[in-house]
């Protein structure tokens, strides 16, 4: 089954974006969508399974320890059907996704603090409409866990999972459809891969509506994607943006107990309008594909 699953477009005829010996694998942001089913399967079974037995297993108890372990499910998944697919030299191309070298310049971190700066003016904003203040001794022991928590997050609290999603999962989507479609796609299938953690207490999902987390997944995709796509196919500046949300989102969550809601989601999907509607929908991808030649 898996097999198959693997090889279910091995006998299509070549698609137009079809590696070749040409083609540096750790660069491409469009490919043939060979693997992609096997990898949606593989990343679900795997975090839904560590969420379920967590849930089961350790009711009660903090879940951090399993939501941790499931978030790698992407990452297993683009290994395992890279490996299947094209051996342990895709998978070396994989891992050089990593590399910094000629990965876009400035471009791909500025696109990314634009989308931070929304998640952090929604709180601001959020702090106005109610006439609050941020206790001053809470912030500053906030930002003095920072450091801590952008490598924690960035190692195994998100960041992790960009080697599947964007490494992997989106320059296949790329293959297939218009870079706008793909990205929304993608953040669909991300919100729904986190499904699980909304029935699951202690989880910052379980404290808001899956109906604007879902909203958020995909303004967010775009944007991460179109970071990806500045980058030339490297994941490195995907994961300190996804990392950088996180945290900023954490400490927005700790400092006014304002979890996603309609500003945060809506000033994200305006910072996504905007690139969507500056790249004609293109979101970052040069017109001829990003091959990796």
């Amino acid at each position: 089954m898996f097999l198959r699953m693997v090889n279910d477009h091995l006998s299509t005829r070549p698609h137009p974006h079809e590696p070749t010996d040409t083609v540096d694998q750790a660069r491409t942001t469009v490919v043939a969508p060979r693997g992609l089913t096997a990898f949606l399967v593989i990343a679900f079974a795997f975090s839904w399974t560590a969420w379920w037995a967590g849930t089961h297993l350790l009711a009660g108890a903090n879940p951090m320890l399993v939501v941790i372990a499931g978030g790698f499910g992407p990452m297993v998944a683009a290994v395992v059907v890279t490996a299947a697919t094209s051996g342990w030299s895709g998978v070396g191309a994989l891992f050089r996704r990593y590399s910094l070298p000629r990965r876009g310049g400035i471009a791909p971190y500025a696109i990314a603090v634009l989308v931070v700066l929304a998640i952090a003016a929604s709180g601001a904003i959020s702090l106005h409409l109610r006439g609050a203040t941020v206790d001053e001794t809470l912030l500053n022991a906030a930002l003095a866990t920072v450091p801590v928590q952008f490598l924690l997050i960035a190692v195994a609290g998100g960041g992790n999972e960009e080697l599947g999603w964007r490494g992997f999962a989106l320059p296949r989507l790329q293959g297939a459809l218009p870079p706008l479609a793909a990205n929304v796609v993608l953040g669909a299938i991300w919100a729904v891969w986190h499904a699980p953690l909304f029935s699951m207490a202690g989880t910052a999902q379980s404290q808001v509506y899956f109906p604007a987390y879902a909203l958020l997944c995909v303004g967010l995709t775009v944007v991460l994607g179109h970071v990806f796509n500045a980058s030339r196919g490297g994941v490195l500046a995907v994961v300190l943006a996804h990392t950088a949300v996180n945290v900023v989102s954490g400490l927005k969550a700790t400092l006014m107990g304002d979890p996603a809601g309609v500003t945060e989601v809506a000033l994200v999907s305006l910072v996504a309008v905007v690139l969507v509607t500056a790249t004609r929908g293109r979101l970052g991808l040069g017109r001829s594909g990003g091959t990796g030649r």
